[in-house]
């Protein structure tokens, strides 16, 4: 198992201390290799997956909380397109991985909407 890599004196670190964040790259790893390469749904899902956690950390780079919230939003929405493309690869996908596909989805939404929560409020 490759070990996380960490620059030294920088805040490079700050979005791993996001719950959300550490999440979806979590999500982003079960997914993977989730539904062929090659195959419409699959390229998707893992496109969706990745957005999470891309959007998750540019807004964490951003300075306004308006800002924030608006990438925290956007990063829910890519979730929420991954629980739908789980749904249409139901028959696909053997029935443990999606159970735990989908539960570690419902984590990544429920943690980046009690993150959007506190940023727009």
């Amino acid at each position: 198992m490759a070990q996380a890599h960490t620059v030294p004196n920088s805040n490079h670190g700050a979005v791993h201390r996001l719950d959300c964040y550490r999440l979806a790259v979590e999500f982003h790893r079960t997914v993977a290799d989730l539904a062929p390469r090659g195959s419409g749904l699959g390229d998707q899902l893992r496109r969706a997956a990745a957005s999470i956690a891309l959007n998750l950390a540019e807004g964490h780079g951003r300075l306004t909380r308006a800002e924030q919230a608006r990438f925290t939003l956007i990063a829910r929405g890519s979730a929420m397109e991954c629980m739908a493309i789980l749904d249409l690869l139901e028959m696909e996908i053997a029935l443990e991985t999606l159970v735990k596909a989908r539960r570690s989805l419902v984590r990544v939404i429920q943690t980046t909407t009690g993150l959007w929560r506190k940023q727009a409020g």
